[in-house]
């Protein structure tokens, strides 16, 4: 790879790391709101549905714009997400509400640092 093209790489991936962190409020928001339909035994699965592809997205792009630690805590929310049973018990929203509150804190720790 020449020099120029580096150079191109890394401006690229600099700007997509700033869209990045120009969108972790919103993102940050709209978990929370999802965190609120947890409280409601009617929205449990489609809270989860919608948590966990919000998760998967995260996990994909959180390593290559340098947030490892809230790509590593949004996977570990989709697995637990994809593992619920059929009928959803009270115990596995308590771990998916932690799991969530766990990455919500990350992402407000990169956000106030950014």
């Amino acid at each position: 790879m020449n020099a120029d093209t580096a150079t191109q790489l890394s401006a690229g991936l600099a700007r997509i790391r700033e869209r990045f962190i120009s969108s972790l409020s919103d993102r940050v928001d709209e978990l929370y709101d999802l965190l609120g339909d947890l409280q409601h035994e009617e929205d449990w699965r489609d809270a989860c549905a919608d948590i966990r592809a919000r998760a998967h997205k995260l996990h994909g792009i959180c390593g290559s714009v340098g947030f490892d630690e809230i790509g590593t805590k949004a996977a570990t929310l989709e697995v637990k997400i994809d593992a619920l049973d059929a009928e959803i018990h009270p115990a596995e929203i308590d771990d998916v509400k932690d799991l969530l509150n766990q990455l919500l804190d990350e992402m407000e720790q990169n956000l106030d640092a950014a």
